[in-house]
């Protein structure tokens, strides 16, 4: 009986313990970092149930649930864990930094996975590595931060564009830069966003990553993420930069009594004048950059927000040159039922900017060669008040003249947006449709007066205006289904999407305003002819995952893709690809293997296709009018037009090492190009220029390595490298059976520096190969590489190759030393083994007009029997500056590319100032440059960095270097 009381006593005791831990209580508490640092926007959340909360800035939550409830607090870049409630009202946790970057959320095609599930070729850039930087394009941030990609600056005028490389050129007139998805809006440009807005850049390498996105996708793809608010909470941001800049590098040029002495020996009588004129000094100066950006992020119930707003002025180090620039940026979602989702998101960027002319001589425009070659004997303006011109040159001004004389102004407008909606059809499966567009309007003008320049006075005063409008719009229906069931895990996506362009241009063009005598008259108009352009896409998508025991590991994508530009019959194109990973590390004989965390096999292989860089209409038959209305032909039909198709082969490795603190990749591939869009050269009998053909085929391959190394991790102290190297060897396999070879980069008055032939990788210098100056006459010498005898003057067979603008290898390191309070990042970029063709030379020191020289001709020759490399003076010839490899030099270089030191101030100083945030910063950029290339800068290209004319220098504007201070706050 006794027992019995006792079970009976046991049983209700239990019901009661059950009872109370099964009532819902309400639980509040913090969240702090291991520095005691407020956590705002930790997610938390109720094992097992939907039921959940965010902590608000101060770190701080509150929340219902059972007193037996288990709390799951997650927040990206730390340590997921689990707190049991065990009937307690209060919690207080600490998150500790999650060492392990193999559980961050990697953002592929149409979806997101983790870094260890990867089974292609991806990189990712985060904020951090954006942040207070003086750009105005923001993948100038991805320079030497990503292997594989080559970034380079066209120039250094503010605003102005960079070229990408991913893995290699894989077309000669066709594109080869990358597609940018900007939160699923697709784009051919992301310079026009705010860097501060971006929350990750993801590169999509190999063509089993990209293949998901089709034709677009044969360049690579780069997904750009914009910064997104928190639920329940509110957060205001603040940052702002200010600083200057100037000119790393000046030129040794010939002063007053040295140009007399020259412009002597070619046989002038006048100079000019007395002065002794600077004129790097009067015309590069210092420019100033400042940005100021603003944003308020939050959440509501069911929803999200996040808002912008920033400015940017970047005056010139060349005045005037200059941007102004105005951007906001918008995205939310919204639950509307436990099913329906919607998502809008939208960027706005104004600019204004004011050109100077570059990459081009004096007598061409160009400023920065201007400077360099103007004489030291004249001053800026003449008596008259007009600018003054260079003696004995007919009329070429000088470099103000070209930089103020006239207005150079452009006027830009871009907008971005999308609208979608997500319907979970069950837990497992959704369809999501999506509307987007993409809007660019240009608007140029230029106009000078009738009295100030030479050029003016010449065409009694000249305006110019041109406006762009280019529509881009895609409609995307994605249907995605995810299961999971014990050690399997499988994804299938399907979709359909339809994209199409709609394409303006305007010209106009007025001059004589003015008769011979200064009256005001009629203004003559050009005859200009509108231009309309239109394409449209029609693309089938779809992947499949498999994933068993998170060791093997499987993916598949298709994706067929339709376009306008070709004829029909060939207008659709088919890329496929494959991609699977073995993780070693997940095997029971690597158990026991305690160093090893993580090591993973993978291999790839997809074909993708390109159809740009030809124009709309390449395969019909086009018409053009002239100057009498009548209609010509211009190009001949060709309906066998069709895709430039890319297959790419890809293995990888990726080994995480020592309690996450060594983490190496390793990548090998082969990229081969077949079918190219060329723009073959008729023969001059068919009375044609140029027309598409697919001829010819290309390739590349590389080596890739990124190691990530925790130096030191102590509570105080910390120190972290990253390090990547990239080798690509590019490769023109074939031009056709008809095309023997392609001439680029032309240069004025020269024979163009780059030819394109099978055998040669793409950026091959073609010239005459400079071998000294004879002693006895002091001309220059080219060597006789067809041994035909021919060696008194320059004979035209004897043109061979004379370099290669391509590197062997890039590379880039960063050191980031963390102690206390206190950060200091050094991030050092380089590019080993490529070569510039410098034709900023041919002007400096090519001695055959009035124009100042290199101080390098002050050891010209000038008497019989004189032993030097630098010829005579020779006026009005250009036997002694040819297209040769005297003006090949090696552009390698090391940059110190910023260099940044913060102070964050801790908690017991923000919490009085009701922050949540403060940080003070300075900023260096381009600091340092270890180089033996001769010109200004050997980070400039004169063309596209990423086209077949790469790596012509000539008179093209500098990087500058720049220092500056800034603050970040946050509430």
């Amino acid at each position: 009986m006794m027992n019995k009381k006792i079970t009976l006593l046991a049983v209700l005791f239990f019901c009661f313990v059950s009872y109370v831990m099964g009532q819902e209580i309400t639980i509040t508490g913090q969240v702090k970092d291991q520095q005691g640092l407020p956590l705002p926007g930790v997610s938390v959340r109720v094992k097992g149930t939907n039921l959940g909360a965010s902590t608000e800035s101060n770190g701080a939550f509150k929340l219902k649930a059972n007193a037996d409830a288990v709390l799951t607090f997650s927040f990206i870049g730390f340590k997921t864990i689990e707190e049991p409630v065990n009937n307690r009202t209060t919690l207080n946790i600490t998150l500790s930094e999650d060492d392990n970057k193999l559980n961050e959320v990697v953002v592929v095609g149409y979806g997101t996975t983790t870094k260890k599930d990867l089974t292609t070729a991806v990189v990712s850039v985060s904020a951090k590595d954006l942040e207070n930087q003086p750009i105005t394009n923001p993948l100038q941030a991805v320079q030497g931060r990503a292997a594989g990609v080559q970034v380079t600056s066209q120039s250094g005028k503010p605003g102005a564009g960079v070229a990408i490389s991913i893995r290699g050129n894989t077309s000669i007139t066709a594109s080869n830069s990358p597609l940018y998805v900007i939160d699923g809006v697709v784009s051919r440009d992301a310079s026009f966003l705010n860097a501060n807005d971006i929350e990750t850049m993801t590169i999509l390498k190999d063509a089993s990553a990209a293949a998901i996105y089709g034709s677009s996708g044969a360049n690579g793809v780069v997904l750009i993420t914009t910064k997104k608010g928190s639920a329940n909470k509110l957060q205001i941001g603040f940052n702002a930069f200010t600083g200057f800049s100037n000119f790393w590098r000046s030129q040794d040029v010939l002063n007053r009594d040295q140009y007399i002495s020259l412009m002597t020996d070619l046989g002038y009588t006048t100079f000019g004048g007395d002065l002794n004129t600077d004129w790097q000094k009067e015309t590069f100066g210092t420019g100033t950059q400042n940005q100021y950006q603003a944003s308020v992020s939050g959440g509501v119930k069911g929803g999200q927000y996040y808002f912008s707003a920033g400015y940017q002025r970047d005056k010139g180090v060349v005045a005037p040159a200059e941007l102004n620039r105005v951007t906001a940026n918008f995205n939310g979602s919204q639950n509307v039922t436990k099913w329906l989702k919607l998502t809008g998101n939208a960027v706005l960027t104004s600019s204004r900017s004011i050109d100077v002319g570059d990459n081009s001589s004096v007598s061409r425009g160009g400023v920065i060669l201007g400077a360099l070659t103007t004489p030291p004997t004249i001053g800026i303006f003449a008596p008259n008040g007009q600018y003054t011109t260079i003696p004995n040159a007919g009329g070429w001004d000088n470099p103000l003249a070209l930089a103020f004389g006239n207005d150079n102004k452009t006027k830009n407008l871009r907008f971005i947006g999308a609208f979608s909606a997500q319907a979970n059809i069950t837990k497992d499966l959704y369809f999501k449709s999506s509307i987007s567009t993409n809007i660019n309007r240009n608007d140029y003008s230029y106009y000078t007066d009738n009295f100030l320049t030479t050029y003016g006075r010449q065409e009694r005063g000249v305006e110019r205006a041109n406006e762009t409008r280019d529509h881009v719009w895609l409609n995307e229906n994605i249907l995605n289904y995810t299961k999971n069931v014990d050690k399997h895990a499988f994804t299938a996506t399907g979709g359909y999407t339809l994209q199409g362009s709609d394409w303006k241009y305007n010209n106009s063009e007025r001059n004589r305003f003015f008769d011979t005598s200064g009256n005001p008259i009629e203004p003559s108009v050009l005859l200009t002819i509108p231009q309309r352009a239109q394409w449209t896409k029609q693309s089938y998508l779809a992947r499949v995952t498999y994933a068993f025991d998170n060791k093997y590991l499987f993916s598949s994508n298709f994706r067929a893709d339709g376009s306008s530009r070709f004829a029909k019959g060939n207008r659709f194109g088919y890329f496929p690809s494959f991609s699977a990973g073995w993780r070693i590390s997940g095997e029971n004989f690597m158990s026991d293997v305690k160093s090893i965390n993580d090591l993973k096999l993978r291999g790839s292989w997809g074909k993708v296709g390109n159809d740009e860089g030809i124009g709309d209409y390449a395969y019909m038959k086009l018409y053009a009018i002239n100057g009498q209305g009548e209609y010509n032909l211009q190009n001949p039909s060709n309906p066998n037009l069709t895709w430039e198709k890319t297959t790419q082969t890809n293995i990888g490795l990726d080994l995480t090492m020592f309690s996450n603190r060594l983490t190496f990749t390793a990548d090998a591939y082969l990229k081969k190009t077949n079918d190219l869009l060329i723009n073959v050269q008729l023969p001059p009998s068919s009375g044609f220029g140029s027309q598409a053909y697919n001829v010819g085929s290309m390739e590349n391959k590389g080596l890739e390595f990124v190691l990530s190394t925790k130096n030191v991790d102590r509570e105080k102290f910390k120190w972290n490298t990253d390090l990547n190297f990239s080798i690509n060897r590019n490769k023109v396999t074939s031009l056709g059976n008809d095309t023997k070879s392609l001439d680029f980069a032309s240069i004025y008055e020269r024979d163009a520096a780059v030819r394109v032939v099978p055998g040669k990788p793409l950026g091959s210098f073609y010239g005459y190969v400079f071998t000294g100056v004879d002693p006895a006459t002091g001309a220059a010498q080219y060597a006789d590489t067809n041994n035909n005898g021919i060696t008194g003057s320059a004979d035209p067979s004897d043109r061979t190759f004379i370099g290669s603008a391509q590197p062997k290898f890039i590379y880039g390191v960063t050191n980031s030393l963390t102690y206390g309070n206190w950060n200091l990042n050094l991030f050092f970029q380089g590019v080993q083994g490529s070569q510039l063709f410098n034709a900023s030379r041919i002007d400096l020191e090519g001695m055959f007009d009035s124009k100042n020289q290199s101080a390098a001709v002050l050891d010209r020759w000038t008497t019989p029997g004189q032993i030097t490399d630098i010829p005579k003076a020779l006026r009005a010839s250009s036997e002694n500056s040819l297209t040769s490899s005297r003006f090949v030099e090696n552009a390698s270089y090391l940059r110190l590319k910023t260099a940044t030191i913060s102070y964050s101030f801790d908690s017991a100083v923000i919490k009085k100032l009701k922050m949540n945030k403060l940080t003070v910063f300075a900023s260096g950029y381009n600091l340092l440059t270890f180089t033996k290339y001769t010109g200004l800068d050997p980070e400039v290209n004169m063309n596209s960095a990423n086209g077949p004319s790469m790596g012509v220098d000539y008179g093209t504007y500098p990087q500058s270097r720049s220092l500056l201070f800034g603050i970040n706050v946050g509430f």
